[in-house]
């Protein structure tokens, strides 16, 4: 990662309390349930963690936008969502994001039909 880049990961509202007192631990349940990664999903933009989280899970309810800086994660692999060089980049951090190290920057409300 290039250094001193923002990085952002959405996640659902009922995950803040967690989050303001672990930070970002790999490994939690998807929201539909569905799978359970081991790594925390960043991109470089809000709209494009927003495509690879919650536009993706076509769930409703209430989402926090959350950031760190690219200098914190150490292990990290990234993955292609496109193939677009670097616009539709994924990075997937293997490891914990430390409350001291991220912060709350935003938050959507989906309803049902989006």
């Amino acid at each position: 990662m290039a250094k001193g880049t923002l990085l952002y990961h959405w996640s659902p509202r009922e995950r803040r309390e967690s989050i303001l007192k672990l930070g970002l631990v790999p490994g939690k349940l998807s929201k539909d349930r569905s799978f359970r990664p081991n790594y925390i999903c960043f991109a470089a933009s809000p709209s494009l963690a927003w495509a690879l989280s919650g536009q993706m899970s076509d769930i409703s309810g209430e989402w926090d936008l959350w950031m760190v800086w690219s200098t914190v994660p150490s292990r990290y692999r990234t993955h292609s969502v496109c193939n677009k060089p670097r616009c539709c980049v994924e990075y997937r951090v293997f490891e914990r994001i430390y409350k001291r190290d991220v912060w709350d920057v935003g938050s959507r409300t989906v309803s049902a039909n989006v």
